[in-house]
């Protein structure tokens, strides 16, 4: 299980470059093999953190490309951060849910709650 958790954290990080770099479509490709990965671990702090990571990472480089699966990927993003407790995983996807509803008719806004 360490070492699914380390493959998880060595494709997370191989996303991010390529993202970086301007790569969307290898970087969702590095990001699903993260997902594969962590998907294939029992429930864990560590797993949890990754998957938050991960989930909104594909969240920032897939909303202008696939705006479905980013509003998927948000969620799911947001409640894995929700559940691991870790500030900074937390704050970053309270910041992106912020400016999601800020992205949102007011009207539709107000419907829409998280998780």
């Amino acid at each position: 299980m360490r070492e699914l958790l380390y493959n998880a954290a060595k494709h997370f990080k191989r996303g991010r470059a390529l993202a970086d770099r301007g790569d969307i479509r290898a970087a969702m490709v590095a990001y699903q093999d993260a997902l594969r990965d962590l998907h294939a671990v029992r429930p864990q702090r560590m797993r949890d953190v990754l998957l938050a990571q991960v989930y909104l990472s594909r969240y920032q480089i897939g909303r202008d490309v696939d705006a479905d699966a980013a509003e998927s990927d948000l969620r799911m993003g947001y409640s894995y951060a929700r559940t691991t407790h870790e500030p900074t995983v937390r704050q970053l996807a309270e910041e992106l849910w912020r400016e999601r509803l800020g992205d949102l008719p007011e009207a539709a806004a107000s419907l829409v709650e998280p998780g």
